[in-house]
């Protein structure tokens, strides 16, 4: 999966301004949806489970941080 770094201005209660704010995110490619699913067809689902348990593991924790810190 690709990496990248999702941002937005939003308001710093320690900066006591806006800021950017970011933090790390990834996101799946069209080819690796196509993957998934003829997994799971192929598999009669039994792929989905591996697939759900590693989405719930490495879910996004944690908000944005400023820029500034």
């Amino acid at each position: 999966m690709a990496k990248y770094i999702e941002e937005k201005f939003t308001f710093c209660k320690k900066c006591d301004r806006v800021t950017r704010h970011y933090r790390n995110n990834s996101k799946s490619s069209g080819f690796a949806i196509l993957v998934h699913c003829v997994l799971a067809l192929c598999t009669a689902g039994l792929w989905l489970v591996p697939l759900f348990i590693y989405k719930i593991l490495f879910v996004k924790i944690g908000g944005f941080k400023c820029s500034e810190h």
